[in-house]
């Protein structure tokens, strides 16, 4: 499989990541040329342009290792970064399943935790922001999204999204760099065209995925909300986990959100 990721919207100016784009971007922020990384590293400087220029060749573990190691003998990478690198190496990760497939791999007993969760928010998504399940609490939290169907697209697309998220700027501009994270640790990140496709038609997802930030939601954050129909503004306690799923490990997210509060 070719490490070139398809540029999916890219009429409107949206690509997806690559492995070789990442490199070169780590690289010159280390003040690396081409040569000494390929040297440092054991291969030679021409592999090391094939692979930044999204050459067919796969590059083996070993050798990410090395490259790694290269830089950061000149800056050390973060955790993000080294994990991103190697999800768009395609060294982690698998092929994708379909909304129903994943729907229908969770259990009846993980359904039934939606419910027990109540009065907190409760749902289940895929890593592309797809809904697969969610209680009443949540429903009315996020007015649209189950109808819609995708995180992504509701915040942009739906004017409720920025009625109820009361930071959703920040709030928005976080997901779009969970997102990226997301596409890269895929061996195969096409599966998101569609997704990038309708996302590129709004000019602020173009500003936001054009920054380049890659992130990864952490298990805990903090969340403000507005009742659509009072006006009353919340502060929720988010909690993040990937279900136990047989069937398909990694890909369903779990979100619970405990109420702590007003917030001003």
């Amino acid at each position: 499989m070719s490490i070139r990721a398809t540029n999916i919207g890219e009429h409107q100016g949206i690509t997806l990541p690559t492995f070789g784009d990442v490199l070169r971007r780590l690289r010159d922020q280390r003040g690396l040329s081409r040569e000494r990384l390929a040297f440092s590293a054991g291969v030679s400087a021409s592999y090391v342009t094939q692979l930044e220029k999204g050459g067919k060749v796969k590059p083996a573990q070993a050798v990410v290792d090395a490259l790694v190691r290269c830089m950061n003998q000149r800056n050390p990478l973060s955790d993000t970064e080294r994990r991103y690198l190697y999800d768009l190496a395609g060294l982690t990760g698998s092929g994708y399943p379909t909304v129903v497939e994943l729907r229908r791999s969770i259990s009846a007993d993980a359904l039934r935790m939606l419910a027990m969760h109540r009065p907190k928010l409760a749902a289940f998504y895929d890593t592309r922001g797809n809904v697969l399940a969610g209680n009443i609490e949540w429903a009315q939290a996020f007015p649209g999204l189950a109808e819609n169907g995708n995180l992504y697209r509701w915040m942009f697309a739906d004017p409720a999204a920025r009625q109820v998220m009361a930071d959703w700027e920040a709030d928005v501009r976080k997901s779009v760099s969970w997102l990226r994270g997301s596409v890269g640790s895929l061996t195969d990140p096409t599966v998101f065209g569609d997704l990038m496709r309708e996302l590129g038609e709004f000019a602020e997802f173009r500003r936001f995925w054009s920054t380049g930030d890659v992130g990864f939601a952490p298990p805990v954050r903090t969340m403000r909300l507005r009742d659509r129909g009072t006006g009353e503004l919340k502060l929720y306690r988010i909690q993040v986990g990937m279900l136990d799923s047989v069937a398909h490990p990694g890909l369903i997210v779990a979100t619970v959100g405990l109420p702590t509060g007003s917030a001003s």
